[in-house]
């Protein structure tokens, strides 16, 4: 009877003693994440010809490219669509693609500068590591998708007609599963080049076959493009620019949404578990 009681009366207590120790744990998990986000802020602030570069490039060839190819492409039953139109949702994933890979390179450096260990040794978890870092990007993502929209009306394309909730999803879920898995293999390479070489031969060709430059052609790549998560978010960020449902895309608004909803699950889950592993300590 008496331990009965005494178990009673400890409940309440070891449930108070319980929740003050939750909360410093998600403090410390806030605030490492919070850490993480503002380095990156601060070199956005401090490196801006490096960012503002990351958008000029994919404009030139973007403009380049459609001038090259507007006399050209056509689309059976789409005469009235341009390589301009058709050829600029690449064009955001090619920012954001670009904005993941430069910043990303920066966990390598960060590790080879002593700062990583640094932040491997602070309160907080490698989760918090992994969400900071992530948000961070997407903040500079974002800032440079933004600058590349005042572009849109040149592409043909009615700001005031963009299915803005459409496009904000597909942003943020594309840019959060590119910038996990970019975390995922700069965690993993050792040096600057070999992350650049892995980059070269493997996101960019993605890239290239996620129907950013030419539309579904019914033959073999069509298989690459439905195993692609970048020709999701091509398409959904087609969807968005044309209002909600483009006239030409590989996969529908709804669709495009929920595969890259479940890639970026998969990828930040993937990141958090490499990054459990010493940084760099690939055989």
């Amino acid at each position: 009877m008496n331990t009965r009681v005494a178990s009673a009366e400890q409940a309440p207590v070891s449930a108070a003693a319980a929740s003050p120790r939750a909360r410093t744990r998600v403090a410390m998990e806030l605030g490492l994440a919070l850490a993480m986000w503002r380095r990156d802020m601060l070199r956005l602030v401090r490196d801006r010809a490096r960012w503002i570069g990351v958008v000029i490039q994919p404009l030139l060839f973007w403009l380049l490219l459609g001038s090259g190819m507007g006399s050209v492409f056509t689309i059976e039953g789409l005469n009235g669509l341009g390589y301009l139109q058709f050829f600029f949702p690449g064009l955001l994933v090619m920012v954001v693609l670009f904005t993941t890979i430069f910043a990303m390179m920066a966990v390598i450096e960060d590790r080879q500068h002593g700062f990583l260990q640094q932040v491997m040794t602070a309160p907080g978890s490698r989760a918090g590591l992994v969400l900071g870092k992530t948000a961070g990007v997407a903040t500079v993502a974002l800032v440079q998708v933004l600058l590349t929209l005042v572009a849109a009306p040149l592409a043909g394309f009615d700001l005031a007609a963009v299915h803005w909730p459409l496009l904000a999803a597909v942003f943020a879920t594309g840019t959060v599963g590119l910038t996990a898995l970019s975390f995922t293999l700069a965690w993993l390479l050792r040096s600057t080049g070999g992350y650049h070489a892995i980059m070269a031969v493997f996101l960019l060709p993605l890239w290239l076959v996620s129907g950013a430059m030419f539309p579904p052609t019914g033959g073999w790549l069509d298989v690459l493009m439905t195993v692609n998560p970048m020709t999701y978010m091509v398409d959904g960020f087609r969807h968005a620019l044309h209002g909600g449902l483009a006239p030409v895309g590989f996969s529908g608004p709804l669709t495009a949404t929920l595969v890259l909803t479940g890639v970026a699950v998969a990828t930040v889950l993937l990141a958090i578990v490499v990054a459990r592993r010493v940084p760099g300590a690939t055989r």
